[in-house]
């Protein structure tokens, strides 16, 4: 070991904590290690209890004085030599705050078996999108770069709300159609559609077969070719991720069916006016757990039932002044609607209708505390709605 200079020397006893401790505090350290020994309690030790002999007391009390002062002298040059050194909290009961995360992306989903596995791999966005009017667009151009609502984003960092997405490849395969401009916000078309990002970075229909698909059913997100109406299957797995069915809707009363081919349907008439146009008005409540709704003229009401798969809601749509929901209305108002089994609007409150037909029971059944004679409804046709037919919508064809 090197020798330590007279310098060193005098700086390590003027930092000796020894000099501190004075006589009279050795002396009580001494006191309080002698009174343990020489009490009754029981000492733990290592080795044989049995061969163990305690020295005479006299010899003891010098022991304890001697490993006393030893711990006393091991402590002082411990401090001495350790001080200038940190002390590290050993790892047991170290406390410390645990790092932040990294930021991490969302990860990629895996590709859906069935017929569009690849489609889905190539497609940089996958996404089920509601179409929307464009009125800075004559009826007469070309499909381009229109307004969108996304409502679900299956693959891709896009996110669900309102946007424009470049659809101009579908003119192609639409042929001139104005199918996707027949969409209106009351009663959009939903679609299925495969996106590519482009060279300036905005994300374009692919050109491929079946990239644009319509949803025709939104509860079961079945699919058709947005021209023909040609169903397109799939698969079971893409088919199960798509969500964007009916929320929040209840019960009405239906009945197992019927339609104006199966027999001469009765019909109800709006009330005449001086024109020779004739307007019934649909009422429709609609609470947590049920619905009603009533068709009405001048001269009858009835309840309305309803074929089974049909629901009820309430759903902000534009209304006029009157409070009729009208494509032309400046104001957003709650209305009660009925839901096809297609999950679209068939009707809503205060929608005024010509007729309704269907068959009159003989049943009745009370609505907001009024027993009215129970009218069961025939649609056109599966899937249709005069909702969204009185708007313009070009519906599909079953």
């Amino acid at each position: 070991m090197k020798d330590l200079s007279a310098a060193d020397e005098q700086r390590i006893l003027s930092a000796d904590p020894a000099a501190d401790v004075t006589e009279p505090e050795l002396a009580r350290s001494r006191s309080r290690s002698l009174a343990f020994m020489e009490s009754d309690v029981t000492h733990i030790f290592a080795g044989d209890p049995e061969g163990y002999r305690r020295p005479p007391a006299k010899r003891w009390r010098a022991a304890g004085a001697f490993l006393a002062a030893a711990a006393v002298a091991a402590a002082v040059l411990t401090a001495s030599f350790l001080q200038a050194a940190p002390v590290e909290t050993p790892a047991a009961t170290e406390s410390f705050s645990p790092p932040s995360p990294a930021a991490t992306t969302s990860p990629e989903p895996t590709p859906p078996a069935g017929p569009f596995h690849s489609l889905f791999v190539s497609a940089d966005e996958v996404l089920v999108l509601e179409a929307l009017p464009n009125a800075a667009r004559s009826l007469r151009g070309g499909l381009g770069v229109e307004p969108v609502n996304v409502r679900q984003v299956l693959k891709g960092d896009l996110t669900a709300g309102e946007t424009v997405l470049d659809v101009a490849q579908a003119e192609r395969a639409i042929n001139g159609s104005l199918h996707w401009r027949d969409s209106q916000e009351e009663a959009p078309f939903t679609y299925l559609g495969f996106f590519a990002k482009g060279a300036d970075g905005g994300l374009h229909l692919m050109e491929a077969p079946h990239s644009l698909l319509q949803i025709q059913n939104i509860r079961t997100a079945a699919t058709v070719d947005p021209v023909t109406d040609e169903p397109v299957e799939i698969g079971e797995d893409l088919q199960s991720r798509i969500n964007v069915a009916p929320v929040g809707d209840v019960p009405v009363a239906t009945h197992p069916g019927g339609s104006w081919a199966a027999s001469a349907p009765n019909t109800i008439w709006g009330t005449q006016a001086a024109d020779g146009t004739r307007d019934g008005q649909v009422r429709g409540y609609v609470s947590p757990s049920e619905a009603c709704f009533t068709f009405e003229n001048s001269t009858e009401k009835v309840y309305l039932r309803w074929p089974a798969g049909f629901t009820a809601k309430v759903t902000p749509l534009m209304v006029d002044a009157e409070g009729h929901v009208s494509y032309f209305g400046t104001t957003l108002a709650n209305k009660a609607v009925i839901l096809n089994e297609w999950g679209f609007i068939y009707t809503a409150d205060l929608d005024t209708r010509p007729q309704v037909k269907g068959q009159l029971t003989t049943e009745t059944a009370s609505c907001e505390g009024e027993t009215l004679p129970v009218f069961d409804i025939w649609p056109e046709r599966a899937g249709g709605s005069p909702f969204q037919k009185g708007r313009g919508v070009v519906l599909p064809t079953p």
